[in-house]
């Protein structure tokens, strides 16, 4: 298990800030856990940052897409809220 902060999130792959490093192309089991809720896929690193990898989705399973849609929902939802001008 490697500690890793997601920072950015779609339904097609993630951001993960971690002084590790992979190669570009490596095959990795990701799980992400938030209140809760776990996340888990099969990723491959897109691509490497000093401060971390980037990583596409390959194979998800329907209820952790589902997991996923929710996350992404709620944080647009967040969003949106955070950005309504109050009357």
């Amino acid at each position: 298990m490697l500690p890793a902060r997601v920072t950015e999130l779609s339904l097609q792959g993630c951001f993960l800030e971690t002084p590790a490093s992979f190669e570009e192309q490596r095959h990795v089991y990701l799980k992400i856990r938030e209140a809760g809720e776990t996340f888990e896929a099969e990723a491959v690193v897109l691509y490497t940052r000093p401060s971390g990898l980037g990583l596409i989705f390959r194979e998800v399973k329907p209820r952790h897409r589902e997991v996923l849609q929710n996350w992404i929902l709620k944080a647009l939802d967040r969003q949106l809220e955070a950005q309504q001008i109050p009357s």
